[in-house]
């Protein structure tokens, strides 16, 4: 299968990413496996009774089938074994409230902008934990700063795959260590970012030091898709349950598999794969386990670190999109086909965000939100009507990052190859032969402004959310669609800002990091401005500084790691330029009530951290490798760390004038 040449992406870069392609693919064919596979299979079949192979029992026939259709389990029969009677098991485990808690519960469908009760309360602990870090940080008297005064700052992560991934962990490793992180009430990110939030609330147990290293091990050989890693994952003491098993319990909901869901649970888990030290110090792949948890891995559980307000808030984002109901194919499809082409789109559809937090999962522009160990359950009439547990990160995850699965088609047919016949009905292989169908020409990027050709299918929570007396019309729009499909927000704007502005929120400081591969072309100016724009805020540059000609100059980007935006209340412009560049109707949004200050960290070439080594072009750190050996973190790490190094004091600057701000609001003394 050809390579498609990203326009995001440099043609070395492109070139680097084929050569990984092609090393993981090596190896992967069905030539001289069969005799392998019968000297294997005989171990096996003499415990067996010989009639069963005589009257092809299951036995035998999950032996021929194999053969043909699953030659790698060779490597690793243990697989088969395993999943003989997953399927059955996962089922039967769904339904446990000793594994799963919330399947004892119904789930609401919160409406309104309010915040709701967790996330305030949660508020309240994290504003006695802000202080204390925020009078440090700027070196105050404790008792001098009053609670009031303190500004509400957040962190904003970028898209870019493992780039902003490794980038994110990179420069909030360094704010922790500065004394920022502490500051910070609210964390978010798109795409390749929300891996790095993810990481750290779950198995990084709160230290991105941890994380830092875990990538170091775990981002090289393997590709995530590749053969190798999907049969260790499978092969391992629980993999493949950690691993399928949301695969399956999304189909006992009857929603259907597609290739962004395969994508999601073996990215996720490898990229989440751990080491068990107390069976094997020092072990290697083949022994390693697929984490330590007795479920899989879920969003909630950051609760661990934020309902007591000792971390700040991780907000992951997905977008939605939204075509006026007049352009509806038909009363539960806004498209003719749920993978439509560019000519079906026009420029009154706009993008609805949505936002996944420990406590819920919704949406500002409809005004709906669910709990988030709700979300993925089929509702009616705003309460869900099958209690399933929560929804696995790696499937979140999978509508967040996926963006960077641009190569998904290369590697769909290994996937297929490494599942036993028969596994979820055999959808998973009638998606393999025709995957090409679901990609265009140009790949993720050339999608541009019309639905998705990845989106997954999810139930949607507002399906018949009014409740209409026979004979009566129900309202038109989302609650006559049962199904609901998000993607990647990068495909909107590529730093979240959108959720950092929520009214509610209060935010006095945005910090974005951008790990975008433009950030030297000076494009967010237009993403701000078309953000800024649907919250009813104006942006405005506070210094106009261009970088040296010398790429060999250290001193080229000074002045330019932190950059400073003043926002402040204007009137919502009747239209704004979205993402590709049209000039297109103002989406309905909540107007931000105040100032915000915006400081623009992009991540930048830094020749005193590593020296002629650029983020954005290095062939190794193009958007869709998802292979980086520990040298490549470890200089991307670098780099970060450099980087914000350099921009802080202008953060502490705009903290301190936030902080001035809010007390002189607070105490009535104009600003001089």
């Amino acid at each position: 299968m050809s390579f498609t040449f990203r326009r995001s992406e440099t043609v070395e870069q492109h070139e680097y990413e084929k050569q990984i392609h092609d090393q993981q693919i090596k190896g992967e064919s069905n030539e001289d496996l069969e005799s392998d596979f019968d000297a294997k299979m005989k171990v096996e079949d003499k415990n067996h009774d010989g009639d069963e192979e005589k009257k092809g029992g299951i036995f035998h026939r999950l032996k021929e089938q194999i053969k043909s259709s699953f030659p790698e389990a060779i490597q690793d029969i243990k697989i088969i074994k395993s999943m003989t009677a997953l399927e059955a098991g996962v089922k039967k485990e769904i339904s446990d409230p000793t594994i799963f808690p919330e399947v004892e519960k119904v789930a609401e469908v919160r409406r309104g902008i309010e915040l709701c009760p967790e996330e305030q309360a949660f508020l309240a602990k994290r504003k006695v934990k802000t202080r204390e870090a925020f009078a440090r940080y700027l070196g105050l008297e404790l008792e001098s700063v009053h609670p009031d005064d303190v500004p509400t700052v957040s962190f904003g992560g970028s898209g870019g795959g493992f780039r902003a991934m490794i980038g994110t962990l990179g420069y909030c490793e360094e704010m922790r260590r500065a004394g920022l992180w502490d500051c910070l009430t609210y964390v978010s990110g798109v795409s390749g970012s929300c891996w790095s939030l993810a990481a750290y609330y779950t198995f990084g147990g709160a230290s991105m030091t941890k994380v830092i290293e875990h990538c170091k091990t775990r981002l090289a050989p393997y590709h995530p898709l590749s053969g190798e890693a999907i049969r260790t994952i499978l092969s391992t003491p629980g993999g493949a349950r950690t691993t399928l098993g949301p695969l399956i319990q999304k189909s006992r909901s009857g929603l259907d598999t597609v290739a962004m869901d395969l994508y999601s649970v073996f990215t996720t888990g490898w990229i989440f794969f751990q080491d068990d030290p107390a069976s094997h110090p020092g072990g290697y792949a083949k022994k390693e386990v697929a984490g330590f948890q007795r479920s899989w891995y879920r969003l909630s559980s950051a609760r661990e670190h934020t309902d007591s307000g000792a971390e700040p808030m991780p907000i992951m984002t997905a977008i939605r999109h939204e075509r006026p109901w007049k352009d509806w194919h038909d009363s539960e499809h806004p498209f003719k086909d749920p993978n439509p082409s560019a000519d079906d789109d026009d420029e009154d559809n706009a993008w609805q965000w949505f936002e996944m937090s420990p406590y819920e999962i919704g949406c500002d522009e409809i005004q709906a939100w669910v709990p988030t160990w709700g979300f993925g359950r089929p509702f009616d009439e705003g309460k869900s009507t099958m209690q399933l547990p929560e929804q696995s990160l790696a499937l979140l995850l999978g509508l967040c990052t996926s963006a960077p699965a641009g190569p998904l088609t290369s590697y769909i047919a290994t996937i297929s190859r490494n599942l036993p016949p028969g596994f979820l009905g055999n959808s998973i292989h009638s998606l393999a032969k025709s995957i090409t169908r679901f990609w265009g020409r140009q790949g993720t990027e050339e999608f541009q402004n019309h639905h998705p050709l990845h989106a997954c299918n999810e139930h949607n929570f507002m399906y018949h959310y009014t409740h209409v007396e026979p004979g009566q019309g129900r309202p038109p729009g989302l609650e006559n669609s049962p199904r609901l499909h998000l993607i990647d927000s990068g495909m909107d704007n590529n730093c979240p800002t959108y959720v950092l502005m929520h009214p509610q929120r209060k935010a006095d400081v945005i910090i974005n990091m951008d790990a975008s591969s433009d950030v030297q072309k000076d494009t967010f100016p237009e993403r701000v401005a078309q953000i800024g724009g649907r919250r009813g805020a104006k942006f405005v540059k506070r210094h106009d500084i261009k970088p040296g000609d010398d790429p060999k100059d250290p001193n080229r980007f000074d002045g330019l790691y932190a950059q400073v935006y003043d926002g402040v209340p204007c009137e919502r412009p009747e239209t704004v330029v979205d993402s590709y560049g049209r000039t297109v109707e103002n989406p309905p949004a909540d107007v931000y009530p105040g100032d915000c200050t915006m400081i623009y960290m992009p991540l930048l070439p830094n020749e005193r951290a590593v020296a002629d080594f650029d983020p954005s072009t290095a062939k190794f750190s193009g958007s869709y490798n998802l292979v980086w050996t520990p040298e490549q973190v470890e200089t991307l790490v670098k780099v970060c760390k450099a980087n914000f190094e350099d921009g802080e004091g202008s953060i502490k600057d705009a903290l301190h004038e936030a902080y001035l701000r809010k007390k002189a609001r607070r105490e009535e003394i104009p600003l001089q």
